[in-house]
């Protein structure tokens, strides 16, 4: 007879196995055990996910509304153990109410921002990460994307789940998740024990609009992060804030409009430079084929 303490082992050694189609959903497994303790338990997983959606289903098959799930474990490869932390958001993001009126569902954003989130506080250079649109075949293609240092390395992949994958866990409704590979960020340079004081700047900052016209294709991310290049030292921030189509912008065109976050040092900025700061801000929306909104 087990102890509590060997079931419990034995439970979390048992999480890291799947079964042979949860693995066939998640691209296949590397590593199948000869002698399982059960067929459900069979692969070493390559990817959070498969466990995470059944224990979706299991909460929304027992009247869950809404279910935010997350774990931080490893995924198993030919080669190597990669440590990840993923998350499955489903079912009702808001609940129904007089102020909100229907329930609202979760949506890829919210993936979005949760990674986002996770490493910021995971401590990788999310103002550095650029967004790319190949997410593996278990999101939604047209609703997904992945967080990037380059074009290579890889630290997130995010998104609505696709249709097919959600349908074979047996989720109906809208499901979002996402996967954060902790071994893909660079590691911080070493900077003593303790953390520097946060000393709060001596001069307020401020912020500038901004709207271009720009083609229909252009990603907000290029947007933002060609602005943000156009003044490092002074642009602290950028934020996407109006995306428009309609009367006004020629077809296959879009306004993007951004606020600028510019923070000032030694003493405030002089007129010449918000003008020269503006110029360098128009010239990088410029280099992406935008032109500054009338």
């Amino acid at each position: 007879r087990r102890t509590a303490a060997a079931r419990g082992l034995a439970e979390a050694i048992n999480w890291s196995f799947i079964s042979e189609k949860e693995a066939a959903s998640a691209g296949g497994g590397a590593w199948t055990l000869a002698n399982p303790i059960s067929e459900d338990l069979k692969v070493m997983r390559p990817s959070l996910l498969p466990g995470l959606l059944s224990a979706t289903r299991r909460n929304m098959d027992r009247g869950a509304a809404s279910v935010r799930l997350f774990e931080v474990g490893r995924r198993y490869f030919a080669d190597k153990e990669r440590a990840t932390i993923g998350f499955v958001l489903a079912g009702e993001k808001v609940a129904r109410g007089w102020q909100t009126g229907k329930a609202q569902p979760f949506s890829a954003f919210d993936a979005k921002g949760e990674v986002i989130a996770l490493l910021a506080a995971a401590g990788a250079p999310v103002g550095n990460l650029q967004n790319y649109g190949e997410a593996s075949a278990a999101y939604h293609p047209g609703q997904s994307g992945t967080l990037r240092l380059g074009p290579k390395t890889v630290l997130a992949e995010f998104g609505l789940l696709h249709p097919s994958l959600a349908k074979q866990f047996g989720l109906t409704g809208i499901a979002v998740a996402g996967e954060i590979f902790l071994d893909a960020i660079p590691a911080k340079r070493a900077s003593g024990f303790m953390r520097a004081p946060y000393a709060p700047p001596a001069l307020q900052a401020v912020k500038r609009d901004f709207a271009f016209i720009v083609d229909e294709a252009v990603e907000a991310d290029a947007l933002v992060r060609a602005v943000r290049g156009a003044d490092k030292k002074a642009i602290t921030d950028v934020r996407l804030f109006d995306v428009f189509v309609g009367p006004g912008v020629d077809e296959g065109r879009k306004s993007m409009a951004v606020e600028v976050t510019l923070q000032p040092g030694e003493k405030s900025f002089l007129q010449e430079e918000l003008d020269a700061i503006s110029a360098a801000v128009v010239k990088a929306a410029e280099k992406l084929g935008g032109t500054l909104r009338g």
